[in-house]
């Protein structure tokens, strides 16, 4: 699970122009407007991130009309990102919980029954079962008898040598900033879409290729396998239809390499298509290597999607080095997409040229300009 609910120290308190019940907290990078006189500079408190679904339970119930979801919003002119509450709350969610023994970091998401707003669920819901021919179901089990590989659900768990695509939020980065200062970087654009990923692996058996199945394919979500080579899955699950589209698995088994393809599906039906597209698209952003077990670096990248004919997501930036600065980045968030100029950009993800270093920044304006 996430860590969406921590302890964590007010580092300052500072006045809110022309409000007098209010002011701003900030709490690692984050900025949270509270009620004036409940906290002081130095306290130990629960932050709540934006994004944080909050459990239907009376500490709670002034957020019922927000739905229980933490927002950015905007308070006298002061963005708020996130919530605050004093240790004490989680004794009203979980009496038997040792808040005597918290610290600084502590995770707390779970004691407060905590949950991520995970729009892109919804797109994970399973597709009806698809009868297998007799020739099918006895190849299954041809292959399970021959080479150990059991039929698997229509839906499976995240492929486990492959890493889920979440990058940390800049306000989170704390001393990573000033270690990594001075670095190449490069910026690119994160698009508003649905995580999708495509592996490819090469298989050794020389048995799985005399039965003309020399390497395997799945089509992923976020969060879980939606289609398999060995044995099928929902066909008209958005990742599936952009791996046809682009004839991703073909492309793949050419380079004959073990890699995880991942990116973004845009478009259509797809987080309300903020960028106006008439069709599907599916942008890559990073390539993972199964072999090496990390992430390609940026010039090979560029090489293997041309290669593979993909669009990427749009690259801002080559030639940038990490500034030891979360403001700076919530500013250079800001702007228009390049994939739709008429529409803010969610924001921007900054990654390391050559190491396995990422974060990235929100767009302030965008998260204000969301609807639930």
């Amino acid at each position: 699970m996430r860590k969406l609910a921590y302890i964590e120290t007010i580092k300052s308190l500072t006045p809110i122009p022309n409000a007098d019940s209010i002011e701003c907290a900030t709490i690692l990078g984050w900025e949270v407007v509270v009620k004036r006189g409940d906290f002081k500079v130095g306290d130990k408190v629960i932050y709540c991130e934006i994004d944080s679904v909050l459990p239907e339970l009376p500490p709670f119930e002034f957020l019922r009309q927000k739905k229980f979801r933490i927002k950015t919003v905007k308070l006298r002119g002061q963005v708020s990102q996130g919530i605050i509450f004093p240790i004490s709350t989680i004794k009203e969610v979980t009496p038997e919980f040792p808040i005597l023994s918290l610290k600084v970091g502590d995770d707390v998401t779970g004691a407060l029954k905590i949950t991520k707003y995970d729009p892109e669920a919804e797109l994970d819901v399973a597709a009806p079962d698809q009868k297998k021919s007799w020739i099918a179901n006895k190849y299954s089990f041809l292959k399970w008898k021959l080479f150990g590989i059991k039929p698997k659900t229509k839906k499976d768990s995240f492929p486990e040598d492959c890493p889920k695509t979440d990058e940390t939020r800049v306000q989170n980065m704390g001393r990573l900033l000033y270690e990594q200062a001075g670095k190449p970087v490069y910026i690119t654009e994160k698009c508003e879409g649905t995580s999708t990923t495509y592996v490819h692996r090469r298989t050794s058996h020389w048995l799985s290729w005399l039965l003309g199945d020399g390497s395997v394919f799945q089509a992923c979500s976020r969060n879980q396998i939606v289609y398999d080579s060995r044995n099928g899955g929902d066909t008209t699950h958005h990742s599936v239809r952009m791996a046809e589209k682009y004839n991703i698995a073909e492309k793949l088994k050419k380079l004959n390499r073990n890699l995880c393809v991942q990116g973004e599906i845009i478009g259509p039906k797809v987080q309300g298509n903020i960028y106006k597209l008439p069709e599907l698209e599916f942008r890559a952003f990073l390539i993972f290597d199964l072999d090496k077990k990390c992430y390609v670096p940026y010039n090979e990248f560029i090489s293997l999607t041309k290669e593979l004919d993909l669009l990427t997501v749009p690259v801002l930036d080559t030639q940038a080095t990490v500034q030891n600065s979360i403001k700076y980045y919530v500013e250079l968030s800001k702007g228009k997409s390049k994939i739709n100029p008429s529409v803010l950009r969610e924001g921007i993800v900054i990654r390391s040229l050559t190491e396995n270093f990422s974060f990235k920044s929100i767009n302030p304006d965008y998260l204000l300009g969301q609807k639930d």
